[in-house]
């Protein structure tokens, strides 16, 4: 055979065999999406069941062996621990949550306090220069008690609590429903 025939033989067995690995590749990419996609979750735990069947079935004293093995007390030490450090993340994670709602609410607090100051201030001014106005003389401010089911603001927090004309009864001596409603 001349060179060329050989050369051009050889050229076409390279174009063969490129052709084939990308036919192959493109085949195991799909075999393999398809493989995935196949294996959900509920025909995964059938397959561990039948596995662990046949498992127990061919060899029972084996398999009896291994999870007994499992079951050990390094095994329990082992859950033990990782529960643990899940506890304590779970309280690290709450803590640090607790503590944020804690500044979001001093930082409210403020807010409101410097919100009913300035309101009280200026209706102080609007008063005095509306009696000024009219020639009557100023009347001292007198705070309209708060109704049972509204919260007390921080302000009214370091008044002492008004005295009763009874004492709650022995049931309700611990609860608020007691005291709300006075």
């Amino acid at each position: 055979m001349k060179f060329e025939a050989l050369k051009s033989r050889v050229e076409r067995a390279e174009a063969l065999v490129d052709g084939r690995l990308v036919q192959t590749t493109d085949r195991y990419s799909a075999l393999k999406s398809s493989w995935r996609q196949a294996w959900t979750p509920p025909r995964i735990v059938i397959a561990g069941l039948v596995a662990g069947m046949v498992a127990g079935a061919t060899q029972p004293q084996r398999a009896l062996r291994r999870l007994g093995k499992l079951g050990g007390p390094k095994s329990l030490q082992m859950i033990s621990a990782v529960s643990g450090l899940m506890t304590s993340i779970q309280a690290t994670i709450a803590a640090a949550t607790a503590e944020k709602a804690a500044k979001t609410a001093d930082e409210a607090a403020e807010t409101a306090d410097d919100a009913a100051e300035s309101a009280g201030v200026a209706s102080a001014t609007a008063q005095s220069q509306s009696q000024t106005a009219t020639g009557t003389r100023p009347q001292p401010a007198v705070a309209a008690p708060a109704p049972a089911d509204v919260a007390v603001p921080a302000s009214d927090r370091r008044r002492p609590e008004p005295a009763y004309a009874e004492q709650p009864r022995p049931a309700e001596a611990a609860t608020e429903i007691s005291e709300n409603g006075r």
